[in-house]
């Protein structure tokens, strides 16, 4: 029971990340990450590249709005998995 149970929690955690995806709020928060991985790209393409804590920092900036999306993106995926796991063990 307890395994329907986690799975029926990461299903309904997957519709949460999807519904906040398709939100304003969602979509506001992806498109600053977005933009936040742009401005760090351009930036990349100007600094001196002996600057390796600046390039380190700009990399990391990039990362974390790629991340971002791609968490909300696997959060959906897993409740989607679980969801078809959930409906074949019943």
């Amino acid at each position: 029971m307890a395994r329907l149970d986690e799975l029926i929690a990461e299903a309904e955690l997957g519709e949460e990340a999807r519904n906040f995806l398709n939100s304003d709020l969602g979509k506001c928060l992806i498109g600053m990450a977005q933009q936040e991985v742009m401005a760090a790209q351009q930036a990349l393409l100007g600094a001196n590249p002996e600057d390796r804590q600046k390039i380190t920092e700009l990399q990391n900036k990039a990362r974390l709005g790629l991340f971002f999306e791609q968490w909300l993106v696997e959060l959906i995926s897993k409740g989607e998995e679980a969801l078809n796991v959930y409906k074949h063990e019943r």
